[in-house]
């Protein structure tokens, strides 16, 4: 199949004008998820040079976590809709790697080696969202990188530390149980505000700079009404309840998982369920396929959201993805120390 930027660009047109009743034709969703996958080679390449880097740096792997997923289709569609001059075939996140790191001195070094590091890739963007935060509190250091091969693709790579990394699944865990997307500005005011303070508490913690519009905030201050935030929406106890009815067979298939490489995560918002499937590295593909089907099958299914995903260590799967397993012990834990004094 002859998959060419302007194939690719088209499709991402037809896409984007897709409604929740239609869906793309079968060779158009076969040429967009051939095209998808093509970009692995390229994060395995990166991804084993993050490894090296990190061990020659002192770093052992109980300090940091790497793993790198395929953007879903339902992702890609949403991605163009809220951009609508956004063409698909130069869309910087279809492939990402996320490498996140116990200590902010760590995500320093890696940044600054990155951006000096020479090899086969182009670096073409850096967006440090840690020294000037996203209004809506999202902090990440990303970097775009151009590969070499024809046709061109762009890969991702996120560098985060374990607290940066505890906000952003939170949006996303908080996203799903309200049904509702705070990454794209939707939400009520009253959990978007939350997310700001929390997002600047952390941000104190790790002596970085808060959001501007907290800039003139007393670290007290500050706090105090985070911590009046906490209590009037009753966020520890709707986390508690909310996800307690979660359940996953995670723990059951978590010997094969030492076997495989990839892992197909698919969370169930109408069971409450979160299923993973193994994949060893030879079955990689038979992975591809199967995540192909099931997004074709709930392409315009808000309820049920699956990613194929690579990760250093199947043991880290829950700390890595704790927005599929529902998991926010962390945020909890966290939360629970700011209302206590004690963060």
């Amino acid at each position: 199949m002859n998959i060419t930027r302007n194939r690719i660009k088209n499709i991402g047109k037809k896409l984007r004008a897709l409604d929740s009743s239609s869906s793309l034709n079968s060779e158009d969703l076969m040429a967009l998820t051939r095209w998808r996958d093509s970009h692995g080679s390229s994060l395995n390449y990166i991804l084993r040079l993050l490894e090296k880097d990190l061990s020659q740096h002192g770093l052992t792997k109980d300090e940091f976590s790497i793993t790198q997923r395929l953007k879903r289709i339902y992702s890609i569609k949403l991605k163009l809709t809220r951009f609508e001059n956004m063409q698909l075939s130069m869309m910087d996140d279809i492939a990402g790697i996320r490498v996140i790191l116990s200590q902010l001195r760590d995500v320093d070094w890696l940044f600054n080696h990155l951006k000096e590091k020479k090899f086969k890739y182009t670096l073409l963007k850096v967006n440090n969202y840690v020294s000037a935060p996203k209004p809506d509190g999202y902090r990440s250091i990303h970097l775009v990188y151009r590969t070499s091969k024809s046709p061109e693709v762009q890969i991702e790579v996120q560098l985060r530390t374990h607290l940066q990394h505890v906000w952003a699944t939170a949006v996303e865990v908080f996203g799903t149980i309200v049904k509702t997307s705070f990454k794209t500005g939707d939400g009520e005011n009253e959990w978007r505000e939350f997310f700001k303070l929390l997002s600047s508490k952390f941000s104190l913690k790790e002596l970085r700079p808060v959001l501007k519009e907290h800039e003139l905030l007393s670290s007290s201050k500050l706090t105090s009404l985070l911590i009046s935030k906490i209590k009037d929406l009753n966020v520890i106890e709707k986390l508690n309840a909310y996800t307690s009815c979660y359940h996953s067979d995670w723990e059951k298939q978590r010997g094969k998982g030492r076997m495989g490489k990839y892992a197909l995560l698919i969370l169930d918002n109408i069971k409450n369920t979160t299923s993973v499937e193994f994949y060893a590295e030879k079955d990689r593909l038979k992975g591809l396929q199967r995540y192909s089907e099931l997004e074709k099958d709930h392409i315009e299914n808000e309820s049920i959201n699956t990613v194929f995903i690579s990760v250093d260590n199947m043991n880290k799967l829950i700390d890595a993805y704790p927005n599929y397993f529902m998991n926010t012990k962390d945020l909890i834990n966290y939360l629970s120390d700011i209302v206590l004094g004690n963060f």
